[in-house]
């Protein structure tokens, strides 16, 4: 599946900045008014034509309908101790290619952990350790697909996810009532598994309906009758190694990685408005698959760009309403995963963006 969409999101996330892994651009260590002991927030994610106010499709050579998102996310934390806060994120995303529509679950469990270092009292700081991931029954692309220079017609990955284990510091000051500066950085390590693929491709002149499997073996019958010679085959059956179409399972879908980022943003209030701008860089490092990838005449991708805006209201002292935006460099590499293999992964260097609106609680 080849999610490239794109689209301009404008908006915002919740007060005390909770989130993670997907929206680490906003992470803040100090909000303009005292850290919630709890919140929660609930949002509606979306991209499609109508959010794309600036026809970042078209400019990327999207077809309509594709990288098409709808989803929505919970997050909550919780300070169980002066210096621990324990937080929790679920999203759910259903992403479009063509005809087919992705639904993909995103999970999150951390914790973070406020030292006591006697700042200054404009200044706060944090370290994070949390683990997160992302995971789908399949991703499915029913459309020809040039994997490795070969044709496939259909593209079914069984079962993909991943899951990251990341450390992040994050640091804060407050200029004034006003303006707050934040700066942060994280490592952490990755790992991407697939159980199965299955693809439709031709054997033999006939087009087939093939199942490889994680040993790389393969097993396949006819996805239509097919005639061979002045023969009507209505059966047939292959096994082989699937190298014979390019592919590798433990190079070019399962792999281990590393990664690294840094970023920053600046929050700007009035009354009971507020703003941030965001920015961030991640660097990836995986084995296998980019030299795979680089064999076959395709560009790896190992970095990525993220922009964010957020704009927030207080319609009363617990309740904060929200509208936020994020635009990546290179569609949702980093973010999620196991989008990025050797058989999906051909067009993944497109912008993409996504815009949620939402409402957060907190100070019960």
């Amino acid at each position: 599946m080849n999610h490239r969409a794109l689209i301009l999101g404008i908006g915002i996330c919740s007060a005390s900045s909770i989130y993670a892994a997907p929206e680490d651009l906003f992470l803040q260590a100090k909000s303009f008014s005292n850290s919630p002991p709890a919140s929660i927030s609930i949002g509606i994610d979306a991209v499609n034509e109508t959010i794309d106010v600036f026809d970042l499709r078209a400019k990327e050579g999207v077809s309509s309908g594709a990288g098409d998102y709808l989803g929505g996310h919970i997050s909550a934390a919780y300070q169980f101790a002066p210096q621990w806060t324990l937080q929790g994120a679920y999203w759910y995303r259903e992403i479009d290619y063509t005809q087919d529509t992705n639904a993909i679950h995103s999970p999150l469990l951390g914790v973070r952990y406020f030292p006591d270092l006697n700042l200054d009292a404009k200044d706060a700081l944090f370290f994070r350790l949390s683990i997160w991931g992302n995971r789908a029954d399949e991703l499915r692309k029913s459309t020809a697909t040039l994997v490795n220079k070969r044709r496939l017609e259909q593209v079914t990955v069984n079962k993909p996810q991943d899951w990251q284990l990341q450390f992040d510091a994050v640091f804060s000051r407050q200029l004034d009532h006003m303006n707050i500066l934040n700066a942060f950085a994280s490592v952490g390590y990755s790992q991407v598994k697939v159980d199965q693929l299955k693809i439709q491709a031709t054997a033999n002149g006939c087009l087939m309906d093939i199942s490889i499997h994680s040993n790389n073996q393969f097993d396949g019958q006819l996805s239509k009758p097919c005639t061979s010679g002045n023969l009507l085959l209505t059966e047939l059956t292959v096994t082989g190694n699937a190298s014979e179409y390019g592919i590798d399972m433990q190079k070019d879908l399962n792999y281990d990685a590393y990664f690294a980022s840094i970023g920053g943003s600046w929050n700007w209030r009035y009354k009971q408005f507020e703003s941030q701008l965001a920015y961030q860089y991640q660097h990836l490092w995986r084995n296998d698959i980019d030299d795979r990838i680089s064999s076959f005449g395709n560009a790896a991708i190992e970095d990525n760009h993220s922009l964010g805006l957020k704009f927030s209201y207080d319609f009363h002292p617990q309740v904060r309403g929200f509208l936020q935006g994020e635009i990546y460099q290179n569609n949702f590499v980093g973010t999620i995963p196991f989008i990025y293999n050797g058989v999906t992964a051909s067009r993944l260097d497109k912008r993409y963006g996504l815009a949620s609106i939402g409402v957060t609680f907190h100070n019960f």
